[in-house]
């Protein structure tokens, strides 16, 4: 993640979205030709680099190709755009071609969409230049040892209580990541330039805003719904592809005016509204009980989708205006390095304990559906918790900005 606006900075993002857009592809046909699990892993790590770079940069992309405020709000609102349209199209497609052919065939999709990535790269970006600094790449790199370490570590325990030999490699992960950020600290403080920008973490406000973009990665009522949805009503993955498109559809339009209203009003103050929303109605998770049918949390979902996609252009814009200029590519890599350890951390936990108390009883009795119905209603509750929490820390964000959440300045 670090190395890739570090890179990026130094070889122009054009090139940097090009290789990586080839990554994607080459490691989608290592996945697709795997023989076995080794080479599948290699194939999803390979395509997993392309991807993630893919995201830092063309976040960066984004945020220099429009300087202007209310253009960049409504630039970051379509960028939202993107999950929610993969998870109508994606889905469907696999659950299509599954049942019918050989799983391998899904990667084709894959290919395609990096080939297009690509093409799209090759005509619309210009062909940047070298820098001309060359700067060191030694902290970047120790910081993504020190962040890959932590996920893993997590990952480790997160799976221990079932399979207890995996907590060794929990604790070698652990003490990966303490020997990295030793080395990141002490080369830090050697190197005269470091090229491990951290200047938009030294800005005011930064923190509670990361601490949100923590917080609402942890949590994702459209996974436990999708959970909800196999194990309780134990609905096919073209059924549930399916039922899941109306609540998918929502959250796309309603990125779009997030990203709308963000330039008219001000990112924080659109950011804690929908947060906040996004509390409220999660609790709508308790409204399903266990005899409810498969529409009921689709539709609670579908509502709660508004304010929770609706945030996302947002907060990513409110972060991203803390960038210098000549570290936008840093940003994102700090942006995006604190979303994958929301998901790795916080998401680990609750998806852990979601999942656990929805395969605990397999039975399709009355007992069952109530006690997997709970489980849904504790998902309902993770986010509740979660959303308030990344409300009050955009409004902790707005104070130190000096930016009112309640009445938004106009200039």
């Amino acid at each position: 993640m670090f190395l890739a606006g570090a890179l990026a900075d130094r070889l122009g993002e054009r090139r940097i979205l090009s290789w990586a857009s080839a990554a994607f592809c080459f490691g989608a046909v290592i996945v697709g030709l795997s023989p076995h699990e080794g080479t599948l892993i290699v194939g999803l790590a390979v395509g997993g680099v392309g991807s993630i770079v893919m995201a830092i940069v063309g976040l960066s992309v984004l945020n220099k190709t429009y300087p202007e405020k209310a253009q960049r709000a409504r630039a970051f609102g379509l960028f939202a755009v993107i999950a929610p349209v993969a998870a109508i199209v994606v889905p469907l497609l696999s659950s299509a071609i599954i049942p019918r052919s050989n799983w391998r065939f899904v990667t084709i999709l894959w290919v395609l969409v990096g080939l297009g990535t690509l093409l799209l790269v090759r005509r619309t970006l210009p062909k940047g230049t070298e820098s001309s600094v060359r700067s060191e790449l030694v902290t970047p790199a120790l910081a993504g040892i020190a962040l890959s370490g932590v996920a893993l570590a997590f990952s480790f325990f997160g799976i221990g209580p079932k399979e207890g030999h995996h907590f060794p490699n929990g604790f070698i992960s652990a003490g990966v990541a303490s020997v990295a950020t030793i080395l990141l600290i002490m080369t830090m403080r050697r190197v005269a330039t470091p090229t491990l920008d951290i200047r938009t973490m030294r800005r005011r406000g930064s923190f509670p805003i990361l601490g949100a973009l923590f917080l609402v990665n942890g949590v994702n009522l459209f996974f436990f719904t999708y959970l909800f949805l196999q194990f309780r009503y134990h609905q096919t993955l073209i059924e549930t592809a399916v039922l899941l498109i109306l609540p998918q559809a929502v959250a796309g339009v309603a990125a779009v005016w997030g990203g709308r209203l963000s330039a008219r009003l001000g990112s924080a103050r659109v950011a804690a509204f929908a947060f906040f929303s996004a509390a409220v109605l999660s609790l709508g998770a308790l409204l399903v009980g266990a005899e409810a049918s498969a529409w009921a949390p689709v539709i609670i979902l579908t509502i709660a989708a508004i304010p929770i996609a609706g945030s996302v252009g947002p907060l990513t814009h409110a972060f991203m205006e803390l960038a210098p200029e000549d570290g936008v590519g840093s940003a994102s890599s700090v942006r995006n390095a604190t979303v994958n350890l929301g998901i790795a951390i916080a998401g680990l936990i609750t998806g852990t304990i979601i999942f656990n108390d929805l395969e605990r009883d397999t039975e399709q009795n009355l007992a069952a559906y109530q006690q997997q119905a709970d489980a849904f209603h504790l998902a309902g509750v993770f986010c509740f918790v979660s959303y308030l929490g990344a409300g009050l820390l955009v409004v902790l964000y707005a104070r130190r900005r000096g930016v009112s959440v309640i009445r938004a300045a106009h200039h």
